[in-house]
């Protein structure tokens, strides 16, 4: 089992469903010293112009809203798949100090 920080896509009911075959569930909680951007993924999914990254900023101010799933190992298999090479998948410690696996910036992806 591992725990799974979300704030994007991966909230989906839609999106759950599809990808792991259920609908998740979780519990806010914050992560630190990271804010939102945006990134490009023309050659996955050409129909949509960006999606939210989390991007390190080092300022204990910034911090990002979300919500942690804990998944199944094949599951977070599914997300790693799902998530694909636009986004690096990273352990952190959580406002909760929950360990969780999350995915943030990949550096030639972001544009703000």
């Amino acid at each position: 089992m591992a725990f799974l920080f979300t704030y994007g896509t991966l909230q989906n009911i839609k999106i759950q469903t599809e990808l792991f075959g259920r609908k998740l569930k979780g519990k806010k909680d914050f992560l630190k010293k990271y804010r939102l951007g945006t990134i490009k993924i023309p050659e996955n999914h050409p129909q949509v112009q960006s999606y939210f990254i989390a991007i390190y900023t080092g300022d204990e101010n910034d911090q990002i809203e979300g919500i942690v799933y804990e998944l199944k190992d094949f599951e977070l298999a599914l997300a790693d798949e799902y998530e694909g090479n636009s986004y690096e998948r990273r352990i952190i410690i959580l406002d909760s100090n929950t360990k969780a696996n999350f995915y943030c910036e990949s550096p030639k992806n972001i544009i703000n």
